[in-house]
């Protein structure tokens, strides 16, 4: 049995179903394979948020965040039932290292790209003891608010590749590609008894991409690095709004209410193995523990972990 597709794209992870939705609604056939379901590899194990990365500020991203902010404000408008604007507290302490002036200016300039109502100002330190009374008043010199986006990262996926089926989009599900044939006037894609034929095939397979690209012997002009974050999750709400913290060297990590849980991430390690292999480490675990508790009042322990999760981002 043979199809022919005006486009195959590799990977339903959010950038494979986007482009599919794109494609699809400009009016091409197109179809979607990957080896397992919408959304399962780092479109589900994020953050959670969608935000416009207020940290790249600090090394003149402009033009990067200025974009993601844009594109923020885009899926605000579009999927108001799936992302939330919320306020984001960044309190600072004695022991930070990033100057008042320039977190300042950082929050004015992502306020004016941002396009929200609402800027960022500056909370009183009493008011936001009031509402975090997990957090240390000791040491806190100032506190800033902010806004960013909340969301459900799976959910968002499959929203998106549901509006790419309803253009006309075929995804073909937990489907291993066995082999692609680039010889003939059409590229080949052959699983099980299935061949597809395409003249253009996109590899959107995120941190997987250099994998796919090794085993089929598909042309590339670059190579990935791949960052893998790891979260960990507690029972309850620790804080009533999302908290950007400043870890000891200098990163940053959240400490962010997802309905009846806290999710705290994430962490930044280069994987070199297959992705397929990477796995969260306990010394990871224990660093977001050992950093988080530089703010709380009461310490947290590997017992109040009740989850934890992994996922590789390609760079």
């Amino acid at each position: 049995m043979s199809n022919h597709y005006d486009a195959v794209i590799l990977g339903a992870g959010i950038n494979g179903v986007a482009i599919a939705k794109a494609l699809a609604q400009d009016g091409r056939s197109v179809c979607v394979i990957d080896k397992a379901t919408i959304g399962c590899g780092a479109s589900s194990h994020s953050s959670r948020l969608i935000h416009g990365g207020l940290r790249y500020l600090e090394h003149f991203e402009f033009a990067l965040v200025k974009e993601a902010l844009q594109d923020q404000h885009y899926l605000l408008e579009n999927y108001p039932e799936i992302l939330t604007l919320r306020p984001f507290y960044l309190p600072h302490y004695q022991h930070s290292r990033r100057a008042k002036w320039m977190i300042k200016i950082g929050l004015w300039l992502y306020g004016l790209f941002g396009q929200h109502h609402d800027k960022p100002s500056e909370v009183d330190t009493q008011s936001f003891a009031s509402r975090f009374p997990a957090m240390k008043q000791q040491g806190l010199n100032y506190v800033y608010c902010y806004y960013d986006a909340q969301t459900d990262d799976l959910l968002l996926t499959k929203r998106i590749a549901w509006e790419a089926q309803n253009a006309g989009a075929v995804f073909k599900l937990n489907r291993k590609v066995h082999a692609i044939d680039m010889t003939g006037e059409y590229l080949q894609l052959s699983f099980g008894s299935t061949l597809i034929e395409t003249p253009l095939l996109i590899n959107a397979t995120g941190a997987w991409i250099d994998e796919v690209n090794t085993t089929f012997h598909l042309p590339s002009r670059y190579t990935i690095e791949k960052l893998s974050g790891i979260h960990i999750v507690l029972n309850g709400l620790l804080v009533p709004e999302p908290l950007i913290l400043e870890t000891q060297t200098q990163r940053i990590i959240f400490i962010l209410p997802q309905k009846d849980t806290t999710l705290i991430g994430t962490t930044e390690r280069v994987e070199t193995s297959n992705i397929d292999d990477v796995s969260v480490h306990e010394a990871d675990v224990n660093y977001l523990i050992k950093e988080a508790n530089n703010y709380l009042e009461t310490p947290l322990t590997r017992e109040d972990v009740i989850d934890t999760f992994i996922g590789v981002r390609p760079i």
